[in-house]
């Protein structure tokens, strides 16, 4: 059962009480509370883990605390948002951070490598810190598979599979990704303390996800994968539109049956941002619930409570409310039977505003895996929006359907495989002339690879462009000018010789990490100014 701190504090109460001996199994999200939970019961003995399905154990599942109560235990501070922002509902995460806060902490980045290191410390009994170290770098790239980590961090060959069973770390299609608020506060505290490694990770990371979104089959990682990409090197609108943070432990689910009285609340929320009435914003609730799939999809807190929707119906012929949300463009994006899900309202609760860009990204994500996106609204900035990302428009509705005083403009695109990596160019998300430098450096010695370079076709073959990249870094490596002479050896012996990782390299060269690091870039960019 899942139960909030005070109910979960009532029944346990309950079960203390029990004439006979009672089992009971605290669960939950590290941080969340157990052993401070537990502490109200002294008299509870407590033993090694047991099994969950032992007979008589009732399992008590602690859910995130809410952002008031978090915000109780930090009230002191001058700027407490912070705090419960980055705790994600999690006291002992609340705690660290009102720790720092008080010793004179104010860098975000600072107050998240101090949680950090306490997560760390939490997470020692579960696995070895060497491994433990490869967390920051999985949640500053968004998540990795085998083979990018192998390429991000040196760890043991059991590495995937050890990470895999920690708490904090969850399967998805892309491989293994750290969950909420941990990632956001490794990846704060990563980039903090590593801007340039950072940036390398990403950057390899990028280059990596565009080859596989273009031989992926599989419709549900492509989209994963796009996600990661804008993620990694989006244009910052598109990064804003996107990635903006959510309060708390937001998640989205489908809507059910339980969800009616909060669908009509969050339809009258719609009507009234968008400037429509009631009645009529009322009649579409009807005719989106009248089909035998209804599409809402909504943003819940860590409670459960739903927070804002979204409406994805399929583009199917038969279902009632496209009429009126189509209209004169039904028969063409109809006919020709291709799979697809049609946007109809979104709306949010004011006071979790933020909560926008995780609905925005479901309907990304949901579009792609479906293959093609249609928007009708009509209003301004979820139009605005609609042209920032590639749709197409078509027109106005001809009928207001809204009563509004102004027709619904109608968008649409089509998520091709073989389109989607210039889809994601538009949006910034693109390998830019560097990225492919070191894209191709770094399938210097793998000619089936370096074919598919931009650059090998302007260099006449994968092999003339081996042989122009190599000499361009024995150039710079002879230059009499002591940084670019130092850039040309991180080139030469990183992509060109293979002759160790980045930390083994900066050490071989007596070079700060830092300097090593800027080395690097530097001599990136010379190359990339110096092909033709």
């Amino acid at each position: 059962m899942r139960l909030h701190r005070d109910e979960a504090l009532a029944r346990l109460t309950v079960l203390a009480q029990a004439s006979g001996p009672v089992s009971v199994n605290v669960t939950g999200p590290l941080g969340v509370g157990k052993s401070r939970l537990l502490a109200a019961f002294p008299g509870l003995a407590r033993e090694s883990r047991r099994p969950l399905g032992q007979s008589g154990l009732e399992v008590v599942e602690l859910t995130p605390w809410s952002d008031a109560d978090i915000r109780s235990l930090c009230a002191d501070l001058d700027d407490p948002d912070l705090v419960v922002r980055l705790a994600g509902g999690l006291p002992l995460l609340a705690d660290v951070l009102a720790r720092a806060c008080r010793a004179g902490v104010r860098v975000p980045g600072a107050l998240a490598d101090a949680a950090c290191a306490e997560v760390l410390r939490r997470l020692a009994t579960e696995i070895r810190p060497r491994l433990a170290a490869a967390l920051p770098v999985i949640s500053t790239v968004d998540g990795a598979d085998a083979d990018l980590l192998a390429d991000l961090v040196r760890l043991p060959a059991d590495a995937f599979d050890r990470l895999r069973d920690l708490s904090v770390v969850r399967d998805e299609p892309h491989g293994l990704s750290v969950v909420e608020p941990f990632r956001t506060l490794f990846e704060l505290a990563y980039t903090w303390r590593h801007p340039a490694r950072r940036a390398e990770a990403a950057a390899r990371t990028v280059a990596t996800r565009y080859r596989q979104l273009g031989r992926t089959e599989d419709p549900v990682l492509r989209a994963r994968l796009a996600d990661q990409v804008l993620y990694l090197s989006g244009a910052p609108r598109v990064r804003r539109d996107l990635f903006a943070e959510a309060p708390g432990p937001v998640r989205v689910r489908a809507a059910g049956t339980q969800d009616a009285d909060a669908l009509g609340e969050l339809v009258r929320i719609w009507a009234a941002a968008e400037g429509l009435t009631r009645r009529r914003a009322d009649r579409m609730l009807g005719l989106w619930l009248a089909g035998r799939s209804h599409g809402f999809r909504l943003a819940v807190d860590g409670e459960d409570r739903p927070i804002g929707m979204v409406n994805l119906t399929e583009l199917d012929a038969d279902l009632p409310v496209l009429d009126p949300l189509l209209q004169q463009y039904a028969p063409g994006l109809l006919s020709s039977g291709e799979p697809g899900l049609v946007v109809g309202m979104m709306a949010i609760r004011p006071a979790y505003a933020r909560t926008q860009p995780m609905l925005v990204r479901e309907i990304l994500s949901s579009a792609i895996t479906a293959g093609r996106l249609v928007v009708s609204t009509p209003f301004l900035p979820y139009q605005q929006m609609s042209a920032r990302f590639g749709l197409r428009r078509l027109g106005e509705t001809r009928s207001d359907v809204y009563r509004c005083g102004r027709g619904s403009a109608v968008y649409t695109r089509r998520f091709a495989p073989d389109s989607l990596s210039a889809w994601l160019t538009r949006l910034g998300g693109r390998r830019p002339r560097e990225e492919a430098v070191r894209d191709a450096l770094t399938n210097l010695r793998v000619p089936a690879r370096l074919a598919s370079s931009p650059l090998a076709e302007r260099a006449g073959s994968p092999e003339a462009l081996a042989r122009l990249l190599v000499a361009l870094i024995s150039a710079l490596a002879a230059s009499p000018e002591p940084e670019d002479a130092e850039a040309g050896r991180i080139l030469d012996l990183y992509f060109v010789r293979r002759a160790g990782g980045h930390d083994l390299l900066a050490h071989r060269l007596h070079l700060s990490r830092a300097t090593y690091f800027r080395r690097l870039a530097y001599g990136l960019a010379h190359l990339t100014d110096a092909l033709p």
